[in-house]
This record gives structure tokens, sequence and C-alpha cells, in this order.
């Protein structure tokens, strides 16, 4: 049950719900499994996490209080935008969006449309020109 409420715990931060006292909730479980279990995986199972929350604990307050992602991976706390200095318009990323999300004429600057974007990273992976960024 600790390592479910960990779990918990860890997937409310990554979708920008989590909430002050949430590290040291982790912490405290992270212990207690650590000390109350009878195998040896139990009492090793919350390293993992206590080694992150000891070395990164600066990327877990911004998550929890700044809600961002300094890696730029969950989903739920980043943007893709387009330079519009860098963006050519050939139209590569919007060929390759599978939502439609991105739009412009040929030549001229594209935009995004973060009501459609599911933030699923092709168009940065197709841009040649380093223009999508993730915010």
């Amino acid at each position: 049950e600790g390592l479910d409420r960990m779990l918990d715990i860890l997937t409310r931060i990554v979708e920008g719900k989590g909430r002050d006292g949430d590290i040291e909730l982790l912490e405290e479980l992270g212990v207690v499994l650590k000390e109350a279990s009878l195998c040896g995986l139990g009492k090793t199972a919350a390293n993992p996490v206590l080694s992150t929350i000891r070395y990164f604990r600066d990327e877990y307050e911004a998550h929890i209080k700044e809600k961002r992602c300094p890696a730029g991976v969950c989903r739920a706390l980043i943007t893709y935008i387009i330079d519009e200095e860098k963006c050519t318009g050939c139209g590569a990323c919007a060929k390759a969006c599978p939502q439609n999300a991105i739009t412009g004429e040929k030549k001229q600057p594209h935009k995004i449309n973060t009501d459609k974007c599911i933030k699923c990273g092709i168009c940065r992976t197709v841009c040649k020109f380093e223009a999508i960024k993730v915010v």
C-alpha cells in the first residue's frame, strides 16, 4: 500500500496537481517502507524516489510550486511553441502533426493551436530549423 500511495503522489505531481507537503510525505512513506517491510524488495523499493528527492529536490519543487517541468517532459506542465525568428514556413511540422494543430502559410512562421496540441513532440522532431520550443 505504501508504494501505491507513493505512485499516486508522484502521478499527481507530474500531472501538475502536486501540493505543498507532497515531497515530505514521499520522504516519510519511503522511510516507513524501508523500516517496516519484511522483504528485501520492499526495503529497497522506495530508494529511487528517495534518491531523486535528495539530489533533485529543486525539480520536485518546480513541479509543485511553479507548475513547471525543468526537464520539459511532463506533458501536463509543458507547452510547445514556434519561434517565429527560426520558423521558415516549410510546413514539415504541420504535415507531421497528428492533430492538425499547426497552421500557417508557406514561407511564413507557423503557429501551434495549444488547445489541439497533444504534446507528442513529433513537430519538434521533424523541424530542421529548431524552431519548436518546449516551455
